[in-house]
C-alpha cells in the first residue's frame, strides 16, 4: 500500500478496488484561472479553523464555479460509472503555511444522508505534494463500512459513536496532484492530509457529489447546511442543486 497512483486499468477499476482514483487534468488554463479568481473573491467570507479556512457552497456566489461545475462533476461521474450525480456540496479549501494536520477521517461521516453513494471530488488549485498537504489514501477502507467519526460527534447518544473505531497501520499513500487535476474518492475511504509545510497557501476545491437518490437524514451527521435551514429524515434532495447526467 505505498505506490501512487493506485493499482488499476482505468479511472472506474481504481476506484471500485481502492476507494480513490487520479482523473488527471478537469480544469484547462482558463478554468482554473476562473476557480482561482473566484476563491480569492470569496475568502474573507471563509471560516478560519486551525486546519484551513474553508468557504462553504461558494457556487451559489460565484458564477464562475457554478458554471464550472457540470465540467467537472460530468468527469467525475464518467470516472466512478455513475449515470447521474448532484452537487450537494462544495467547499474551497485555503490551506495556510503551518496550519494543523488533518486527521483519518472519512467523508460520509460528515454528510446528513442517508447512504454514501457517490464521491469526493478533489481538485487542486496549487501542485500539491507531500510538503504542502496533499491527501494521503488508506487503500480499500472504503470495503470496511462506516466507521465512527473522528470528530464533531453530537453526544453520547450519536449513533456514530457506536461504530467502530477508526484504525490505520501506516501513513498511507500520498496522492500528489498538480493544479487543474482532480482524484475522485469514495465517501468512505480513510483519507488524511499532513499541514503545509511550505511558505505558501495551497489552495483546493471539493466537491461532494452524491446519488440523485439520496435522501436527507439529518440525524446522521451535521452540516452547515441543514444547520441553517432544518430538514427531516427522508426529505428529497433540493431541486435547485446543481445535477449532471452521462450521456
Amino acid at each position: 500500500m505505498t505506490a501512487w497512483p493506485p493499482p488499476g486499468d482505468d479511472p472506474r477499476a481504481q476506484f471500485a478496488t481502492s476507494g480513490v482514483a487520479p482523473l488527471g487534468p478537469v480544469l484547462d488554463a482558463d478554468g482554473l484561472a476562473m476557480a482561482r479568481a473566484a476563491m480569492d473573491e470569496l475568502l474573507p467570507s471563509g471560516t478560519t479553523g486551525p486546519y484551513a479556512t474553508i468557504v462553504h457552497d461558494g457556487w451559489r456566489r460565484s458564477p464562475a464555479l457554478a458554471a464550472l461545475v457540470p465540467t467537472v462533476a460530468q468527469a467525475a461521474a464518467r470516472a466512478i460509472g455513475a449515470p447521474a450525480l448532484v452537487l450537494f456540496h462544495e467547499h474551497l479549501l485555503w490551506k495556510p503555511p503551518g496550519g494543523e494536520d488533518m486527521a483519518w477521517h472519512q467523508d460520509y461521516s460528515y454528510l446528513p444522508l442517508d447512504r454514501p453513494d457517490g464521491c469526493t471530488l478533489w481538485i487542486a488549485l496549487d501542485d500539491c505534494g507531500p510538503a504542502n498537504g496533499c491527501i494521503y489514501y488508506a487503500y480499500g477502507t472504503h470495503r470496511v463500512g462506516e466507521l465512527r467519526a473522528a470528530w464533531g460527534l453530537w453526544a453520547d447518544d450519536d449513533p456514530r459513536a457506536a461504530l467502530p473505531p477508526i484504525e490505520v497501520a501506516g501513513p498511507g499513500v500520498a496522492a500528489p496532484t498538480p493544479a487543474g487535476s482532480a482524484v475522485a474518492h469514495d465517501t468512505l475511504v480513510l483519507h488524511r492530509s499532513p499541514g503545509n509545510r511550505t511558505d505558501r497557501p495551497r489552495r483546493a476545491w471539493a466537491l461532494s457529489l452524491v446519488a440523485p437518490s439520496a435522501r436527507w437524514a439529518p440525524r446522521h451527521a451535521p452540516h452547515p447546511r441543514s444547520a441553517v435551514a432544518p430538514r427531516t429524515d427522508g426529505q428529497a434532495l433540493e431541486d435547485d442543486l446543481l445535477a449532471v447526467a452521462v450521456g
